[in-house]
């Protein structure tokens, strides 16, 4: 057979086999690219924070304010003012204008909306951004807690956000104040005032404290005073004890809160006490109250050897202005805090029994290793590259290692057939 030939045939097939492997090699990269495409989020540094959710009871120094009669009241103070001992609080008529005290306490609503809505002067339709921006952000967290179902967060918010409104009103409709509809409120409530002239019972302070006209018949049931000596079945009864309504000294108009410092008691069972001890702070934050977050030391834990359950009791000094005292309220207490860079979990890998993320460099993927300390709501947060032992840190380089997860590393979150020194165009 010829030789010039065979050469032929072979430098043809030859050919053929290049061009089927750069046609499969631009084939790869054309569609293969699209079947692992990278998506990355640079590391960065972020705070997360374990909580406890608990039921918990407030516990106050609570004496209860008692009119001889039953009639209409008309509170001298706001609730939470301060008061010295032998204020007049509350002044009681006889009864027969049932309605009439009720329409007094909303004029009075009206006129402190009004009066809050009331803008200084100098203000131009600019302002109106500022304002939309506070209307919006309040109106997307009340439709939040109406979601979850915390109605009566959204009714305490439903006052702040009219008085938004009303101060838009001001700008865009080109409003001047409020003051005419002000005095028109204040003379209707001067009217119904009059009105109740038949004093029968002028309430006064024993002591000084704090006055407020809401009472739910727990105070002497949930009081400060049983702290010191309180036992599990002691603070289970609680459960069972009837609210009350009246007492042999008369009616209840009101209470006084004879000490700045109150509690909260809350049930757990016994499981949950490694996560506590006692005297240390933390921080609670009260949904019911908009999340207000204070810090209370648990004061006291109360237990017994033969029993599954607990009581933890955290204390403070500190009243938030127009906290809600509800006896009992969901509370979040925030175990821990942790600082690190935030990571999805669904990019986390284990490769040769180390936990780890892929990360891109340039064109090339890495493995990077890191230490996870708190997985909530499918993100880890992980140790920050400094955080990380020296040691660690050296033993992670070796045999060409990539090391630990550092700030501003790309961390890819998603991808196809990822492995460490892979090449991506």
């Amino acid at each position: 057979m010829d030789k010039d030939f065979l050469k032929s045939v072979a430098r043809y097939i030859i050919s053929a086999i290049i061009s089927l492997l750069l046609i499969a090699y631009i084939l790869y990269h054309m569609f293969g690219n699209i079947d692992s495409e990278i998506e990355t989020m640079a590391a960065e540094i972020v705070k997360g924070r374990e909580t406890v959710t608990l039921d918990g009871y407030i516990m106050r120094s609570e004496i209860v304010l008692y009119a001889s009669k039953q009639g209409d009241v008309n509170y001298l103070y706001d609730d939470g003012s301060k008061v010295k001992k032998g204020a007049a609080v509350a002044n009681v008529y006889a009864s027969g204008g049932e309605n009439v005290r009720a329409q007094i306490i909303e004029l009075d609503r009206k006129i402190d909306l009004l009066e809050a809505s009331n803008l200084g002067e100098n203000i131009t339709v600019s302002d109106t951004k500022a304002i939309d921006a506070q209307i919006a952000k309040l109106f997307s967290v009340i439709r939040e807690r109406v979601r979850i179902g915390d109605l009566e967060y959204a009714l305490r918010k439903k006052d702040e956000l009219l008085v938004l409104l009303n101060k838009r009103r001001i700008i865009v409709q080109n409003v001047k104040s409020y003051d005419d509809k002000i005095q028109s409120l204040a003379a209707a409530r001067n009217s119904l005032t009059s009105q109740m002239t038949n004093i029968t019972e002028t309430v006064y302070t024993p002591i000084s404290g704090y006055f407020y006209s809401g009472l739910d018949g727990y105070e002497s049931v949930f009081s400060a005073s049983k702290l010191p000596h309180l036992t599990l079945d002691e603070f289970y009864a609680m459960f069972e004890a009837e609210p009350a309504r009246s007492s042999g000294s008369g009616y209840g108009i009101g209470k006084l809160v004879s000490d700045y410092y109150w509690y909260i008691a809350c049930p757990v069972t016994k499981d949950k006490l490694r996560f506590f001890v006692h005297g240390a702070k933390y921080s609670v934050v009260f949904p019911y109250s908009g999340d207000t977050e204070i810090e209370m030391t648990l004061s006291k834990i109360v237990e017994q050897t033969d029993d599954s359950r607990a009581v933890l009791v955290f204390g403070t000094g500190m009243i938030p202005e127009n906290f809600n005292f509800l006896r009992k309220q969901t509370i979040h207490i925030v175990r821990d805090t942790y600082t690190g860079y935030r990571v999805p979990v669904s990019a986390v890998r284990i490769v040769d029994g180390k936990q780890g993320v892929y990360v891109l460099n340039g064109n090339f993927v890495r493995f990077k290793l890191i230490e996870p300390l708190f997985e909530s709501e499918g993100y880890f947060i992980v140790s920050e590259y400094e955080k990380v032992s020296e040691e660690k840190r050296a033993a992670a380089l070796e045999n060409g290692g990539a090391g630990y997860l550092a700030l501003h590393d790309l961390v890819i979150t998603k991808g196809k057939k990822l492995y460490d020194g892979k090449i991506v165009d």
